[in-house]
């Protein structure tokens, strides 16, 4: 399904000084700043990309070596703006071990992802945003999301890989080719910085990325917003299905039973 046809809610354009951004001269397509409101106004500008760069915290480093260490999940929910802090909460309270729970560093997580959240409502002028996020990635080939606008946050490991346009074979996307064959020169690979918020743009004229090798062959931590309807359409039946799958096998297992694949994969 394609969502590039959701509308968008047009505004007043800032002025550049209000936002404090730059457009990358090296690097068409890319805008820059060091303010979160770049990102709820980016829905006017005409660039693929737009960083908000913003430096690691203290103690983040520790705090997600630790979780990744524990566990491995992937989950997400829509949450509203006036609740963000209690959605995203209650969307990680099962997810996460108790004992990451009480680290003090978790409170200041959970602040950071509310504050993006709300600000990418913002963007779309909705009262919600779909959220998810996860620990483990998948998307190996470069590609380009059929959503409108998407914002990622790579929290811990490697961030998202992306392709600029003058560095990347189009033909050979659209042709279904492989990555050799879609990169035209492999120096002008970028990569998202740990922390920074992303927010990409989708459709016919969107950025080409993927899930970068060390992502892809190691843990990370990626939070992912995208329109609410995003949730309501695909994500909540997602999960609903993996829930359900879930709760089957585990009967199942309860019981002595397995499937020969299942005992494979154990």
């Amino acid at each position: 399904m394609d969502y590039t046809e959701i509308t968008r809610v047009k505004r007043e354009m800032p002025r550049q000084g209000d936002l404090e951004f730059s457009r990358d001269r090296e690097l068409k397509g890319l805008i820059r700043s060091k303010n979160l409101d770049l990102l709820k106004n980016f829905a006017e500008y005409n660039e693929q990309l737009g960083i908000v760069e913003r430096d690691v915290p203290a103690k983040a480093e520790s705090f997600f070596s630790e979780l990744m260490m524990r566990v491995e999940f992937g989950t997400g929910g829509k949450v509203f703006k006036e609740s963000a802090f209690e959605d995203i909460r209650e969307i990680l309270k099962q997810e996460i071990p108790v004992e990451i729970q009480r680290n003090t560093f978790y409170e200041r997580w959970l602040l950071d992802m509310t504050e993006v959240s709300r600000s990418f409502c913002e963007t779309l002028g909705q009262d919600s945003t779909c959220f998810s996020i996860g620990s483990q990635r998948g998307c190996v080939r470069y590609h380009i999301d059929s959503v409108p606008l998407r914002v990622l946050v790579t929290y811990a490991g490697k961030g998202t890989e992306w392709l600029p346009d003058e560095a990347a074979n189009r033909h050979a996307y659209r042709n279904g080719e492989p990555n050799d064959k879609i990169v035209k020169d492999c120096s002008a690979i970028q990569f998202i910085n740990q922390w920074d918020v992303a927010v990409f743009r989708g459709g016919p004229k969107g950025l080409l990325h993927r899930t970068p090798d060390a992502a892809l062959n190691g843990p990370s931590i990626l939070m992912r917003l995208d329109h609410p309807l995003f949730w309501d359409r695909v994500l909540k039946h997602h999960y609903e299905e993996n829930q359900n799958s879930s709760t089957k096998q585990h009967h199942r297992q309860s019981k002595g039973i397995l499937s020969s694949t299942e005992e494979a994969a154990d």
